[in-house]
């Protein structure tokens, strides 16, 4: 079993005693750069690729890097966790403009901490998302029915 795959297993228990997470692993041979794991937690939805590893780049190819910079330019969101071998712990990481990985937080390599985690990358989800669509109040005769 590989690393990315124990990373998976651990979310999938943790996800089950979470009533508003809803975590899939997604399997493609036909889509390069698709992440692992599609969520959605509280009815915000994003992406979580999953590494496990301390290599520079993270081990990601560059049909990921460009995936993850086309779904935020197209004001998706996606992430990247890794587990780093070197501090035993976690790692939500985005990927910036000119296509590097940035760690935006770490986390302790526990079952509390990768919860953590999750709600991390949830959180700067909503934010984005407000960010990018603000409410607007819409007059009654801006609606079409």
């Amino acid at each position: 079993m590989t690393k990315e795959s124990l990373i998976w297993k651990r979310l999938n228990l943790i996800q089950k005693k979470q009533k508003d997470w809803h975590l899939v692993r997604i399997e493609s041979n036909t889509i390069n750069g698709i992440p692992d794991v599609n969520a959605c937690i509280n009815g915000l939805e994003f992406w979580i690729e999953l590494k496990a590893n301390d290599a520079k780049n993270y081990g990601l190819s560059k049909y990921q890097i460009n995936w993850h910079l086309k779904r935020h330019k197209c004001g998706g969101h996606s992430f990247i966790l890794n587990r780093s071998l070197k501090h035993e712990a976690f790692e939500l990481l985005e990927i910036r403009e000119p296509g590097f990985p940035f760690p935006v937080s770490r986390f302790l390599d526990t079952e509390s901490g990768l919860i953590k985690l999750i709600q991390e990358a949830r959180a700067r989800a909503a934010l984005e998302f407000g960010s990018r669509f603000p409410f607007q109040v819409l007059d009654s005769k801006d609606l079409r029915i």
